[in-house]
């Protein structure tokens, strides 16, 4: 009898075991699934023909997309220069980790620093626990918050500009 409910303790936490895994693989694979932050210089009047940088190796060309998108305003690093913008999906994670949809290498930014989300036709940010803060028009956040047009999101030295509409990206330059 002994043997007989050991051998199912067995096969249970195999079972559970092979279950675990296939979840794990299929959350890895709809992870995939999401397209990346793609990072444009938004100079005005530039050419049609102009290639866009994508962020962290992407091989799809950056077409403007309907929704909101952060351009860079300021920042002390060479590699988001001012003028770069950054089209926003359903969500997008902010900070200094490489696995973020936007890497923002500040010694100010943390790991994981801050998330913008969309839910509804409302863009909302929220700081994710970061020792420096999140500041939203210079007030630093405590909640998730609702993104305005013209919106200023700054973390650790970097400043963005939220832009909603795309006619705001051409008369904002």
């Amino acid at each position: 009898m002994l043997g007989l409910l050991l051998t199912l303790l067995r096969y249970l936490f195999l079972f559970l075991l092979y279950a675990f895994l296939f979840v794990v693989v299929r959350q890895m694979f709809f992870g995939l699934r999401e397209y990346p932050a793609m990072a444009t210089p938004a100079a005005a009047g530039r050419s049609p023909g102009n290639e866009t940088k994508p962020l962290h190796g992407s091989r799809e060309a950056a077409v403007p997309k309907p929704g909101g998108r952060l351009v860079v305003l300021a920042s002390p690093d060479p590699r988001l220069e001012k003028g770069m913008t950054f089209y926003l999906g359903e969500r997008i994670t902010l900070g200094r980790g490489e696995h973020n949809g936007l890497v923002i290498p500040d010694p100010f930014s943390s790991q994981e620093h801050a998330v913008i989300f969309s839910r509804g036709d409302q863009y909302w940010v929220q700081d994710l626990g970061s020792l420096n803060g999140t500041y939203l028009n210079e007030m630093r956040l405590d909640r998730p918050t609702v993104l305005a047009d013209g919106d200023r999101l700054r973390i650790g030295g970097v400043t963005f500009q939220f832009v909603r509409w795309a006619y705001e990206v051409e008369s904002s330059q």
